[in-house]
């Protein structure tokens, strides 16, 4: 019996539209949720309206919340997980080709480590540097110098982020943490230091705890955060660049349409393509700053509109 999400009606679509031509090298997708509502519930509603006619056949796998649909998961071809506790469980059940979503770098590299003989590729949530980088100047375009704490998971990342600064006519200063305890200090150093705060999503950085001793420190300092989450940008973040559920859909979706069985012949990781933008416009008017609109930013951040 299917469960999980058979309510959203979303297989019997999906099959309907996949049945239409089905050549040798279709393959049997199976989806697996951590979650069968919230992020991912929207990810499937996204997915039904971004399907167009595949050659593949996409079957419920089930949600962990609600119960994993074995026998569908052993007959896929590749297996879908949705988040990263999907990740894990059928990491811990399941062999063969593994596609993660909605999962960040940091996420996709631990479960990594935790399963080394896996077959896992990822469609990771972290967006190119560059994005970060036009989105500091197109809320902030006085901003000279943007400072980045790097934690031991990002430290691959800092000449990445220094050369993306660069290219945008920007100062990069970062300061390199190893404990949640060395936060403060070089948060501190860095607000007193630079124009804006740039946020990534490390794990250290990126707890409860650390994201309000950012929040509360930066608004002392009266400096921006350019942030990687709708969430952040709603505990007062200025703005953010990030992937939404539909996003993540959209472009699943795209990379379905041309893959094969051997795309996921070995393992890979899928940068994001489609974005989203969030401002907090009270945190701009409070600072001071004359923000462009969501669909302008949009523009600046896809390098299709100039300053």
């Amino acid at each position: 019996m299917l469960r999980g999400w058979r309510t959203f009606f979303l297989l019997p679509v999906l099959a309907t539209v996949l049945a239409l031509s089905a050549p040798a090298c279709a393959m049997d997708v199976a989806l697996a949720l951590s979650q069968s509502s919230g992020p991912h519930r929207q990810f499937l509603e996204a997915l039904q309206r971004s399907v167009t006619p595949l050659s593949h056949h996409i079957a419920d796998g089930g949600s962990v919340d609600e119960g994993l649909n074995t026998p569908v998961l052993e007959q896929a071809d590749v297996i879908v997980a949705v988040g990263a506790r999907a990740t894990e469980e059928i990491l811990k059940k399941f062999r063969g080709p593994i596609l993660s979503v909605l999962v960040s770098r940091a996420q996709h590299r631990s479960l990594i480590a935790a399963f080394p003989d896996a077959e896992l590729s990822a469609m990771v949530l972290d967006h190119p540097a560059a994005r970060h980088m036009r989105l500091a100047s197109a809320v902030a375009p006085n901003v000279r110098t943007v400072g980045l704490i790097i934690g031991p998971d990002s430290l691959d990342l800092e000449k990445v982020f220094s050369t993306a600064a660069a290219d945008s006519g920007v100062s990069l200063l970062s300061r390199r943490i190893g404990t949640v305890e060395d936060l403060l200090p070089q948060l501190e150093q860095l607000l007193q230091a630079s124009d804006a705060l740039l946020m990534i999503p490390d794990p250290i950085v990126a707890s409860q705890a650390s994201a309000r001793t950012i929040l509360l420190t930066s608004y002392r300092y009266r400096k921006p955060i350019l942030a990687y989450s709708q969430a952040y940008v709603q505990a007062g973040a200025l703005a953010a660049v990030y992937s939404s559920p539909e996003d993540v859909a959209g472009d699943f979706a795209a990379w379905l349409r041309t893959a094969g069985p051997e795309s996921l012949s070995q393992p890979l990781v899928l940068n994001p393509v489609r974005f989203s933008v969030a401002v907090n416009r009270q945190v701009a008017r409070s600072l001071g700053l004359d923000v462009p609109s969501d669909t302008e930013l949009m523009e600046r951040i896809a390098g299709t509109r100039k300053k």
